[in-house]
Parts: structure tokens; C-alpha cells; sequence
């Protein structure tokens, strides 16, 4: 049974749903079973298996562990079947395009769901939590440090931008609810911080994404090797300034004043701090696994066909990666 709440009670114990243990729902649920909490797996067969006989191995630049006070299961509805805890809440981590179809079954076997944080990437998660459940129950997320998911109960954190942060809707849930997952988050080895927009952070997720993981995709290389030719910093520069233009043209905020601002971060401090990562988009295609390049570049080129904007170069890239994965 999972409750309906917006206050978490005095016990210093959180129950933690992770809805799509792959490599960052296994790291956030890993970390946090360690920290003491009581966390709750759903994901794949082979890596359920592998984590309720032998534990989850967590290895990288945050250090190595192996925990193995987790609780997994393949499906909402053995779950259902299984488990009668209630929870705190639940950390969103499917790929964006099983978004819609994990709240569908979150809802049918759990009528009074918790709040959901989504900790994915990519535009119109969040979105879809609020027409599901409602903004009450709304948290956005945005995640910066790179997980590769080695086999099946062996995850490994390979580099981190910055901290997590989370935030919810205006008018939506309390931020006092927010501030302590946050601060949760943090005592478990997370560092994670509140804010009052979380779609400026979001976006700024997408343009990182954006410029990154298609190229790199397409080209099989890690992020550092697209400093290494004028050629693909100059296409990734043409990415970012087609999406401040969409951005502008949608009113939404923005951390920089200008695609020049944001190609300096990029190019100097975002990619050398995360130089060695492959994306999770080049993974996926090492899989033979659908991408999320449609909640990516290709949302992107979305709204500027709405507006009548054409972006050659996100959706070059959209076709070129959708492509690859018909291969």
C-alpha cells in the first residue's frame, strides 16, 4: 500500500520506491539503502535477480560498496502483490519514453500513489506526472553525474557536473516535502540542493544532453573526444544556439544570456569535469536498446516546428540516431 503524503513523519527512516532500477535508479536506491533507508527496487529480471541474491555492487569515483538491504522486484504488479509497505515516496528513473507507461501501472495497482520525483532526462516528464497524479505530487529532477550499468547487480558512478537538485511545481507539493529528500539525498552520499524552478534546471540538463550525447553517440566516442575537433565543437555549438532560439521563442528562462555564455561552460568547465563518460544514449545502442534522443534533440525540434522554426542540426542528428538504432 503506498499513502498519500506531503509531510514526511518524525522517524528519520524514509521507505524509497525506485520505479526503473537501472544504472541512476540503482545508484540513488543503492545509496540510499546503505544510509539506512528502506528502498524497494523495480527493474529488469536479470538485475533484480542478481541484487536479491548477491546484493548491488556500486563501484567508481564515489567509492565501492555492496548493499544488499535492498528489496527488488520485476513489475509494479508483483509488487503489488507482494509488498504491503507504505511509502514516502517514489523516484521516477525509466527511460523518459516508459514515462507514461510505468504512471499507467503506478496508478492501476496503487490507486493513492506517493509523490514522484522524476530523476530522468530529457523534456515532458515532469509533465506527464502532473497530469497522472496532479502537481501536489510533483517533483522534477535534475541529475548530473554519469552512471554506466556494467551487468546485472554492478553499477558504476564514472563522473559528476554538479550537485542534484529537485524541485517542485508552483502552487504544488510543500517545500518543506522537497527540502527533505533533498536533505536525505545529501546524508546518503548524494549531494542534492532545492529550487523554486526546476525547469530552468531541466533545460539547462537538455542542453547538455543535447549537445553531448547524440555527437558522441554517432561517433562512438566519450565526451572529451568532442574537444578534440573544431568540427564537432562547431555542431555543438549550432545545436545550443538552435535551442536558445526555441527556448526564447517559449519564454523559458535560461542561466545564460546568450549560446556564447553557455559554449564557454560547456567547452571549459562541463565536459573536462566529465571527460571520460560515454552516454547512456551510446550505451543503448550498444544494447540494441530504443534511445531517448525523442525526449531530447528531437523534442526540441518539436517546438520549433510548432513555432516554425526550423533546427537543422537537432534534427540531423534526431535522424541520424534513430537510424543507428533500426540498424
Amino acid at each position: 500500500m503506498l499513502k498519500n503524503t506531503n509531510i514526511i513523519g518524525s522517524s528519520k527512516v524514509m521507505k524509497f520506491l525506485v520505479l526503473g532500477a537501472g544504472a541512476i535508479g540503482s545508484v540513488f536506491g543503492g545509496f540510499l539503502a546503505k544510509a539506512g533507508h528502506d528502498v524497494f527496487l523495480v527493474g529488469r529480471k536479470p538485475h533484480i535477480q542478481a541484487i536479491n541474491e548477491k546484493g548491488l555492487l556500486i563501484d567508481g569515483i564515489w567509492g565501492t560498496y555492496t548493499v544488499k538491504n535492498l528489496k527488488g522486484y520485476t513489475c509494479i504488479e508483483e509488487l503489488a502483490e507482494k509488498c504491503k509497505e507504505t511509502f514516502d515516496i517514489a523516484l521516477l528513473t525509466v527511460k523518459s519514453y516508459d514515462t507514461e507507461t510505468m504512471l499507467k501501472e503506478l496508478k492501476k495497482y496503487f490507486p493513492d500513489p506517493p509523490p514522484v520525483v522524476s530523476l530522468q532526462n530529457g523534456l515532458g516528464n515532469i509533465e506527464k506526472i502532473e497530469a497522472y497524479l496532479g502537481k501536489e505530487k510533483t517533483i522534477g529532477g535534475r541529475v548530473i553525474f554519469g552512471v554506466e550499468f556494467i551487468k546485472p547487480g554492478h553499477v558504476r558512478i564514472t563522473v559528476s557536473a554538479d550537485r542534484t537538485v529537485i524541485g517542485g511545481l508552483k502552487r504544488g507539493i510543500e517545500r518543506s516535502f522537497v527540502e527533505k529528500v533533498a536533505s536525505v539525498f545529501t546524508n546518503a552520499g548524494i549531494p542534492a540542493d532545492v529550487t523554486d524552478d526546476i525547469s530552468r534546471f531541466l533545460w539547462g540538463k537538455v542542453l547538455y544532453n543535447c549537445a553531448l550525447n547524440g555527437l558522441a553517440t554517432l561517433m562512438n566516442v566519450n565526451y572529451g573526444k568532442l574537444l578534440s575537433c573544431n568540427g564537432t565543437k562547431e555542431i555543438m555549438g549550432n545545436v545550443i544556439e538552435e535551442i536558445f532560439n526555441v527556448a526564447r521563442a517559449k519564454n523559458v528562462s535560461l542561466d545564460w544570456k546568450s549560446p556564447e555564455d553557455y559554449k564557454k561552460l560547456l567547452f571549459e568547465e562541463l565536459i573536462p569535469k566529465t571527460f571520460e563518460h560515454h552516454p547512456s544514449m551510446l550505451q543503448d545502442i550498444r544494447r540494441g536498446k530504443k534511445t531517448e534522443i525523442d525526449a531530447l534533440n528531437g523534442a526540441v525540434v518539436k517546438m520549433g516546428e510548432e513555432i516554425g522554426t526550423e533546427l537543422p542540426f537537432n534534427w540531423t542528428i534526431t535522424q541520424l540516431i534513430k537510424s543507428k538504432e533500426m540498424v
